[in-house]
């Protein structure tokens, strides 16, 4: 009887050793990821930073110091960071107040209008702005036709990037601003106006204050933004104009890898150091949100018709403004180059769609997009599961610095990112073969991959957190493995955020430009970098084309959306519909 009894212990030990090896295996393959692609490109741009391969860390800071480019670059990211705070935030707040503080007519078209910048973005927004305000803007030749002497190119330089900013940078107050307002105890304004106070003032002096959390944080996210940007002055700079993300690819360009290291570092330590401080923000603005309202939050009726009109004129005028590239962008993509070149519209045509779509010069960056997202998200989401899996309910030093590594890119902005991927790997390495990556087709979804790892991690855990416990341990003690229990319930209630998280990066890699074009191969050009080349030469006979481009670009990205929602709504549902079996 004991012999019969002892069969069974070795295909169980056997099993748990698959088990162990399988796990040792997995986490084995992910510390590799992370040292090869997110550690090792970090470190080097340290090691370039302060070794370089010529002189020393303080002779690269003198002649950091002693460049008049350098010196310029400094000076105009700081007045652009400076001053796009102050015009995005005056924009933003007043976006986010004119929709939730003040009772108006037609608030869906506003809401539609100020959202424009979530789906309107990077290169796409510069080249809509374009379409406006450029050479062969419909603004620009309405403006020669009044005042000659206009020069064609004035949108250029330093008031363009501004301009940008201003009105594509306000995504952060019509996500966060906006709930915060609804949640401000209405009490406080009605006490206000009991004393006499008007509603704005009572508005500028009982509400604004209630907000500073979440205004402080927007504050932060702007500078982070405007410092760090690099598509705006890219192609608006005119040649003339450049900030601190363009030198470091010029520089780069010019074999000084030791300077552009040194201003990358100091770039990334100030993203960093400001995340931290948006993030305590965003906790002490947690709390407030936790807080009940003792009355909730109502729109407040504007009864004096002087201010009734100002209030109806500014929502109107921020709509156009915000409306205006994209609706632009449309009406050029449809207009022939002739018609451009003279800076009418013309009768519509499908000319520039039929180009893009039958011409392999035009027609390759869009696959090649298509096919990059097509191998980076399913990447970045493997690797978040797995990570949120293995350390889901963990402690420890292992599990802390595996969740501490996927977030780590949130702190890198994209051109420290991709300069750390030039420096790593521009000489072979032993951690990928002895290959150089550099110049190849797969260094590029690998960083996007990296780039995108933070946002599944942020939503996949949240995700795992808000799971019942007790449907894996019911799990576990029916003796399923813990392969099985994944497979059998975590996979199916993680499909419905997997879509939408899928849908956030393809929208964000798609038309990438930072990182694309500072480390993208010319035989197999992205979409983002397609376009922005397009927008950049301001080539009337190409306008058609780039604006086709975002047109494009702005239908595939809201299909994803779309598509996503729809089978995330069905996956739900049919989660629901097996818990109520």
């Amino acid at each position: 009887m004991a012999l019969l009894t002892a069969r069974p212990a070795r295909p169980i030990l056997v099993s748990r050793v698959g088990r162990i090896a399988g796990v040792v295996g997995l986490v084995a393959i992910i510390a590799w990821f992370l040292v090869t692609f997110l550690y090792w490109p970090n470190l080097s741009i340290i090691h370039s930073a302060l070794f370089p391969p010529t002189g020393s860390f303080f002779d690269t800071i003198h002649a950091l110091a002693a460049s008049e480019q350098v010196q310029s670059a400094l000076t105009n990211t700081i007045i652009v960071a400076v001053v796009s705070v102050v015009t995005v935030n005056i924009v933003g707040i007043a976006q986010a107040f004119l929709l939730e503080a003040f009772h108006l007519r037609a608030k869906a078209f506003f809401a539609i209008a100020f959202a424009v910048p979530l789906v309107f973005g990077s290169v796409s927004a510069v080249t809509g702005y374009a379409a406006v305000y450029g050479s062969n803007g419909l603004l620009t030749h309405a403006m020669l036709s009044v005042f000659p002497g206009i020069p064609p190119n004035w949108f250029s330089g330093i008031l363009a990037v501004i301009l940008v900013h201003t009105f594509t940078m306000t995504g952060y107050h019509f996500l966060f601003l906006r709930p915060a307002i609804r949640r401000v105890d209405f009490s406080l304004v009605e006490a206000a106006r009991s004393l006499g106070v008007r509603p704005i003032r009572a508005l500028a002096s009982v509400v604004l204050p209630v907000l500073r959390p979440t205004l402080l944080a927007a504050v932060l996210m702007v500078f982070i933004a405007a410092v760090g940007s690099f598509a705006a002055p890219n192609i608006l700079g005119g040649g003339h104009f450049t900030m601190i993300g363009p030198l470091i690819q010029a520089l780069t360009a010019f074999g000084r890898p030791d300077m552009s290291a040194v201003l990358g570092l100091g770039l990334g330590i100030l993203t960093a150091a400001l995340l931290v401080l948006v993030l305590r923000t965003e906790r002490r603005a947690a709390l407030f949100a936790g807080a009940k309202s003792a009355k909730p939050f109502q729109p407040l009726r504007i009864h004096r018709s002087g201010a009734r009109v100002a209030l109806y004129g500014a929502a109107s005028i921020l709509a156009v403004i915000n409306l205006a590239p994209l609706v632009t962008t449309l009406l050029m993509s449809l207009s022939s180059p002739a018609a451009i070149r003279n800076g009418s519209i013309g009768a519509p045509t499908l000319e520039n769609y039929i180009h893009v779509f039958t011409s392999s010069a035009q027609l390759g960056p869009l696959l090649n997009s298509l096919l990059l997202c097509a191998i980076a998200i399913p990447a970045a989401l493997v690797l978040g599961v797995a990570v949120t899996h293995l350390t889901h309910r963990k402690r420890g030093l292992i599990p802390a610095a595996l969740q501490a590594s996927l977030l780590l890119p949130y702190f890198l902005p994209g051109v420290l990112l991709a300069l750390g991927f030039l420096i790593a790997f521009g000489a072979s390495s032993a951690l990928v073969g002895g290959q150089v990556l550099v110049g190849g087709f797969w260094i590029l979804p690998l960083a996007y991959t990296v780039a995108l790892l933070p946002t599944v991690f942020r939503f996949v855990r949240a995700d795992y957190a808000s799971m019942d416990p007790a449907l894996d341990e019911a799990a576990r003690s029916l003796g399923a493995t813990g392969l099985r229990r994944f497979r059998t319930i975590m996979l199916p209630l993680l499909i419905p955020v997997l879509l939408q998280v899928a849908a956030l990066g393809f929208n964000s890699t798609f038309d990438e430009y930072t990182i694309s074009v500072l480390l993208y191969n010319i035989n197999s050009t992205p979409f983002g970098v397609a376009l922005g080349t397009l927008a950049a030469t301001q080539d009337p006979s190409t306008v058609g084309i780039s604006t086709a481009y975002v047109v494009i670009s702005t239908l595939i990205a809201l299909t994803m959306v779309i598509v996503a929602d729809r089978m995330s709504q069905r996956a739900s549902r049919l989660i629901g519909g097996s818990a109520g079996a």
